[in-house]
């Protein structure tokens, strides 16, 4: 990667990371306006933010985990670049936020919701298992633009529906709620572990349909070799 393609990199790392903080505000909003029925308008808005994600090529981390059996041992630096890169775009948006109209309205709610993750019983268990769930959604999300058009199906469906289910069902995606954590205000850690357990089950979640594709990949190159080296004893 040249000097140039590494800017590149980081920009769009920091932009992904300023989406899903855009999304994360309009979601609190709703939630903060419309109570229970605010958290199905807010999963469908927080899709925004991995809508344009796919559709610019931006750099996402959760996404980015996909690539791991591909990448190899040397790619892997790339990881720690780009969620890097997420949680600034992240902060740049808490920041505006905290100087917006809106601050008096989704920084409370989002003190709320950090605040009851960190008060759940076993929270570390809970905060990893809630984060393999939304790290294989977020993989099926990131890949539709690649297989449902092969399917015939529409892309933008499947971008957005998974999405849509991860964010109701309010799993812990790592880099969406570093938003909440900068409302939080608090640094300990506590929420340390938190945002560490979200992180190891955002990997393992996302990286488990890509595994059986490349296994399911290997499987048939191996059965063509078989099949050529039967034909050529014929």
């Amino acid at each position: 990667m040249t000097k140039k393609e590494l800017c590149v990199f980081s920009l769009m790392a920091v932009l992904s990371g300023f989406m899903i903080g855009i999304g994360g505000t309009a979601s609190l909003l709703a939630i903060s306006l419309f109570g229970n029925a605010g958290k199905l308008i807010g999963a469908v808005l927080f899709s925004l933010g991995i809508y344009a994600i796919v559709t610019y090529g931006m750099k996402l981390f959760t996404g980015m985990v996909a690539d791991i059996p591909k990448m190899g041992v040397k790619g892997l630096w790339q990881l720690p670049l780009c969620f890097l890169g997420n949680i600034l775009g992240v902060a740049i948006v808490a920041l505006l936020v905290w100087q917006s109209p809106l601050a008096g309205v989704v920084i409370p709610t989002g003190k709320t919701i950090v605040a009851g993750k960190l008060a759940m019983e076993n929270w570390a268990i809970k905060s990893f298992c809630s984060a393999i769930l939304c790290g294989w959604l977020i993989t099926l999300s990131v890949w539709a633009s690649k297989y449902a058009p092969k399917k015939n199906l529409s892309a933008s469906i499947e971008v957005l529906f998974p999405v849509v289910v991860f964010a109701f069902c309010g799993f812990d995606h790592s880099v969406a709620n570093m938003l909440y954590f900068y409302f939080y205000g608090e640094f300990s850690w506590h929420v340390l572990g938190y945002i560490s357990a979200s992180i190891a089950g955002n990997i393992v979640g996302g990286v488990l349909l890509p595994l059986v594709i490349l296994l399911k990949e290997r499987a048939k190159v191996e059965r063509a070799a078989m099949n050529e080296q039967a034909a050529q004893k014929q």
